[in-house]
């Protein structure tokens, strides 16, 4: 399966004067049933693509931007190994300066 990151590579090497232009006026019905009829994975690789490009500040259009930054420990914060027990006290006095309402217990 293609990354998000490989899809978006493959359309910028697309030359776009070669491109037939879109002079037809579709309503949205019929290009979303024309949509529904390609197969799922085409239909996912249209989805992921559209909504980087329109809602690129998304929570899951960050995420993707950051699949390419996924081998490069400098980009991802770690503050605990698995084995680490969670200094629950820090971790209150932490929330509560990020302004989370104190747990209840």
């Amino acid at each position: 399966m293609q990354t998000q990151t490989a899809i978006s590579d493959s359309s910028k090497n697309i030359d776009k004067s070669v491109l037939p232009p879109i002079a037809i006026h579709i309503s949205f019905e019929m290009l979303l049933a024309t949509i529904e009829t390609l197969p799922q994975q085409q239909q996912w690789q249209l989805y992921q693509t559209l909504s980087t490009r329109l809602v690129p500040s998304s929570a899951e259009a960050k995420a993707i931007s950051r699949l390419a930054d996924e081998d490069d420990p400098s980009k991802w914060i770690t503050v605990m190994e698995a084995d680490e027990e969670v200094d629950e006290q820090a971790l209150d006095a932490w929330l509560a300066t990020e302004g989370y309402p104190q747990k209840n217990v």
